[in-house]
């Protein structure tokens, strides 16, 4: 019985090395690194005069429709398609966007074939830049992370590999959606240097 404890012991304390490593090297990774670099899609800017603008919203049905509480949530995206100075601009967001037809506006995000791809924008008729959700992102990513670490290291007292596989993942998606978080950022502090 003392040696399967101290295999356990063992076992854990090895993951939790893992873990606190792999937060350290995005750590690292994320002091020296723009958010840009580490998705590999280079933010550029682009601006002019709203022209053809078209609105849509997507809606997506997120629950159970078997569960009476929750058969009716809902999302949705917003997406505004458009042109500044004759290029092709595509702008998908989960907010409604401040975009109507003649704005300046200054976008920032990542040039595609088709056409330009918004992460954020700076509409400067309304004096309004968006989205400002960057920091839920980021704070959603630390609970996830945080979360599956107090699972691991305060309810599972012998985790199986598949447990341990859980944990590893959700950490893996707390990492990606405070950069994500970050990356929106930089686009917003691009549009707002210039």
């Amino acid at each position: 019985m003392c040696l399967y404890n101290n295999e356990m012991i063992a076992k854990k304390r090895f993951i939790a090395q893992l873990i606190v490593l792999i937060i350290a090297l995005v750590g690292v990774v994320m002091m020296s690194l723009k958010p840009s670099e580490i998705f590999g899609k280079h933010l550029t800017i682009k601006s002019g005069k709203v022209s053809g603008i078209e609105k849509t919203v997507e809606e997506r049905h997120i629950a159970d429709p078997h569960d009476p509480v929750t058969k009716d949530m809902k999302a949705y995206t917003y997406i505004a398609n458009f042109q500044l100075n004759g290029n092709p601009i595509v702008a998908k967001f989960p907010d409604p966007y401040k975009i109507n037809e003649g704005d300046m506006l200054r976008v920032s995000g990542v040039e595609t074939a088709q056409y330009f791809d918004v992460v954020a924008y700076r509409n400067e008729t309304h004096q309004y830049t968006g989205p400002n959700t960057w920091w839920i992102s980021s704070l959603v990513g630390v609970s996830f992370a945080s979360f599956a670490a107090f699972i691991f290291f305060r309810l599972m007292k012998d985790p199986q590999w598949y447990e341990q596989l859980f944990i590893i993942v959700m950490i893996g998606v707390g990492i990606f959606l405070v950069i994500r978080g970050f990356y929106i950022k930089e686009a917003i502090d691009l549009l707002n240097e210039l």
